[in-house]
């Protein structure tokens, strides 16, 4: 054969290019991960249960409020936003990390000039629907690091008013609301993220040293509020008046029995919120307990997993900052009502009722499931470079 003919035939052998493309297409389409997709619908749904009990009961300061209705409110809205989110290529939202993460600045910025007051906490905004500006501007901040320049990459001077400006500033604008649990929870995710990046000792001891002695400083300047949530340390001393909210928690799931009593105890307080697990323990009792327990820790197991599968690395850093998040927020939520970790408003992640938390958690998953379905894709950049 000529040299034209040879090529003819060999391009005719390759076979029809769009069925080609269509097939490709099929090999390499960003999978859907069903388990953790089942793991959410099924927490989501137990709190359904668990806010329709509380619902129907009707008693004491539950009486007249409408917990149901409400989450299936809020679940509705969250799916929308993770379907969204799900959806979308999140590496498009990289080049804006800057900005993302300074706006949640100024939303605490803001909300400490314009918040409303609500159980002690200036953090609150109150219009059409009452939100939880922390909440918000927290998971805002660490998908805004995530894509920032790394401190390794900065000199001695770059990595102190970033760790300045990334890691204290959060933490002083969330202590002047008094959010003091959403400030450790800022605190410890961007140790954990100052750990992921490989950064030097010297940043993780300063910023360390500097977030525990200010919220040390800030906790016992407001001696109350240093009592209250360090009362859990003294169960042995006194068992009936310092560590009232857990003792009244253990009683309750030791009362529960394999099949539950069937009612919500009197003396939980906020059954719906950080008293939902001991509350629904009493009610439904320690069968369905321990599902809750299997479904929370199949969720982190779930999370860890997947969080090493990611190859692309600002994936990597976002899913792990926000994985971070929820597996704190679950194992605080259950080391507290059980006496091992200050019993400070923590709730359970999709189980408990709130509306800004709802949604904002819904939403954050989806962003997770967006990046946990393009795990085996890396950037151009990447793919180049180890080409040549």
């Amino acid at each position: 054969m000529t040299e034209k003919e040879a090529v003819d035939l060999a391009v005719s052998h390759m076979g029809e290019p769009y069925q080609i493309g269509r097939q490709l297409d099929h090999t390499h389409r960003p999978r859907k991960d069903w388990f953790m997709f089942v793991l959410i619908a099924l927490l989501s749904g137990v709190g359904l249960l668990a806010m329709y009990s509380l619902q129907i009961a009707g008693t004491g300061p539950t009486r007249y409020m409408d917990f149901f209705d409400r989450k299936m409110v809020h679940i509705s809205i969250g799916a929308v936003l993770m379907t969204i989110l799900w959806a979308c290529d999140y590496q498009k939202i990289k080049k804006y990390s800057e900005y993302i993460f300074g706006f949640g600045v100024l939303l605490l910025i803001w909300v400490n000039f314009f918040g409303t007051n609500v159980n002690g906490e200036s953090a609150w905004y109150y219009g059409p629907f009452l939100i939880y500006i922390p909440t918000v501007s927290i998971l805002i901040m660490i998908v805004g690091f995530a894509g920032i320049k790394l401190l390794r990459e900065h000199d001695w001077k770059g990595s102190i008013l970033l760790i300045a400006y990334r890691g204290i500033l959060p933490i002083l604008l969330l202590m002047k609301t008094n959010s003091f649990t959403m400030a450790a929870l800022y605190s410890l995710i961007f140790i954990f993220y100052l750990w992921l990046t490989k950064g030097y000792a010297w940043q993780v001891i300063a910023y360390v040293g500097s977030s525990v002695l200010l919220m040390a400083y800030a906790l016992i300047s407001k001696n109350n509020m240093f009592t209250r949530e360090f009362r859990y340390l003294n169960q042995t001393d006194d068992p009936y008046d310092s560590d009232y909210v857990v003792k009244r928690s253990l009683d309750a799931m030791q009362s529960a029995g394999w099949w539950g009593k069937g009612e919500f105890p009197m003396t939980i307080r906020y059954p719906q919120a950080d008293g939902f697990l001991p509350s629904f323990i009493n009610y439904f009792g320690w069968i369905a307990g321990a599902a809750v327990l299997l479904l929370i820790m199949g969720f982190i197991g779930k999370t860890i997993i997947a969080s090493t599968k990611i190859k692309d690395e600002y994936g990597k850093l976002v899913f792990a900052n926000i994985g971070a998040l929820f597996v704190l927020q679950f194992i605080w939520a259950v080391a507290m009502i059980f006496g091992y970790a200050p019993f400070v408003g923590i709730t359970l992640p999709f189980l408990s009722y709130g509306g800004t938390d709802q949604i904002i958690q819904l939403a954050a998953m989806g962003l997770l499931l967006s990046i946990y379905r393009r795990r085996g894709m890396v950037s151009v950049h990447r793919r180049t470079k180890s080409t040549d």
